[in-house]
């Protein structure tokens, strides 16, 4: 029970550091003229954010790899061990 605890309280505050950024700049600063999307010139005005989102998902996929790689370890040092 101990260790449940231990996971919802790191998990808990990961989300509420990861969040406190995107609070930050609340509310967001009104621009004059009203909001504009600059399009990329895609179909029909497509917006384009900028965003970047591989990078995100490789790190996201090394991390699950390293971690599941781990598990696995664990599990067989701890079967030999006994």
């Amino acid at each position: 029970m101990k260790r449940i605890g231990a996971a919802v309280a790191t998990a808990v505050g990961f989300v509420l550091c990861v969040a406190a950024p995107a609070l930050a700049d609340y509310p967001p600063p009104v621009r004059p003229g009203g909001p504009h999307v600059s399009g990329a010139g895609g179909a029909a005005g497509t917006a384009f954010t900028g965003a970047n989102v591989s990078f995100g998902m490789l790190a996201l996929v090394l991390l699950a790899v390293v971690g599941v790689t781990a598990l696995l370890v664990s599990r067989r040092r701890a079967v030999s061990a006994a």
